[in-house]
């Protein structure tokens, strides 16, 4: 770290804790990366990349976390956290709870041979131990929200979306879509640019025309001094803006493909006024091809021909 993160100076300082705020107590990123690094394996098949590349990691990572905390009343006590980097004081936050479990539940979804009796109970067992998602209820209706307390607002997230994205537990093809709709309803911070995901969460919440409105506001914003068009920023950070063209890429094909266990959604979040030709890539290997005009689904391939079962097109998907 530089001296500004971890610090030099360690009066007062135990060891292993940070004097910036923003990081002291973020560690679900080991969390996303191997739910990246699943995906992977998901869509590839790839058992020497399980091997040797996700599991080394993610069986560490699980260990950590299984480690790291006090149990009360047989359940993990998440404290010293923070949600994010925008509280920075928390006391069981959602973004861990739900990653821990997504996690948890991909990891014992693996095929047997890759994994040992003794890793699958200690995922199983893991899950089991986690304290219940934080929520309250606005007008009788439950949201969530980003931990059990918290404290110390330093910056500008949606703690409790990260179910939304990049976990997806409250979202189209769950049973939880609705209570993820709610959610998005009543945050925070609304806006687009920049790493705020809205637009994904939008896409992965099927809901169209949020999402293709901050699409469009995203690829039509610039950097007015750089001659590039794609040269995005600063918004939170600098130019140029990687963050601001990874959101807009990803939110663009959620609004075009999203994938649920063994099912496809083609075209969940697409504007019937949008044409467009697609070539995408999903689980088990499998490639969707075709085209979307005048409002209906045209020259639709799908490689291997078995996998045609598995969509759902359309608004079928909010089913």
């Amino acid at each position: 770290y530089g001296d500004t993160d971890y610090g030099r100076n360690r009066e007062g300082m135990a060891d292993g804790l940070t004097h910036n705020r923003y990081i002291r107590y973020y560690w679900q990123g080991g969390l996303e990366l191997s739910l990246m690094m699943l995906d992977h394996f998901a869509f590839t098949g790839d058992e020497q990349f399980a091997r040797q590349t996700l599991l080394p990691l993610a069986v560490e990572i699980m260990t950590f976390f299984d480690q790291h905390w006090e149990r009360r009343d047989g359940k993990i006590h998440f404290e010293p956290a923070m949600a994010l980097e925008t509280y920075n004081t928390a006391v069981n936050p959602l973004v861990e709870i739900v990653a821990i479990r997504k996690l948890g539940e991909e990891l014992l979804a693996l095929p047997k041979n890759l994994t040992t009796a003794e890793q699958r109970a200690q995922w199983q067992r893991l899950i089991g131990e986690l304290p219940p998602v934080p929520t309250r209820q606005i007008n009788g209706q439950t949201v969530l929200i980003p931990a059990e307390t918290y404290s110390g607002k330093q910056n500008s997230e949606n703690p409790e979306l990260y179910a939304v994205f990049p976990y997806r537990r409250y979202c189209l093809g769950t049973p939880n879509l609705e209570i993820g709709r709610r959610t998005y309803a009543n945050r925070a911070v609304k806006r687009t640019g920049g790493w705020s995901q809205d637009a994904i969460k939008a896409a992965l919440l099927d809901l169209t025309d949020e999402a293709r409105n901050m699409v469009v506001s995203n690829a039509r914003s610039k950097h007015g001094p750089s001659r590039f068009p794609a040269f995005w920023g600063p918004n939170f950070d600098w130019v140029p803006d990687q963050c601001h063209g990874s959101v807009t890429m990803i939110a663009l094909q959620r609004m075009l493909l999203q994938y649920d266990g063994d099912r496809i959604h083609l075209l969940p979040a697409w504007p019937k006024d949008w044409d467009v030709d697609f070539k995408l890539h999903a689980p088990m290997q499998t490639l969707i091809e075709g085209r979307f005009e005048g409002g209906k689904l045209m020259d639709l391939k799908v490689t291997p021909e078995s996998r045609r079962k598995d969509l759902v097109i359309g608004r079928q998907s909010s089913q």
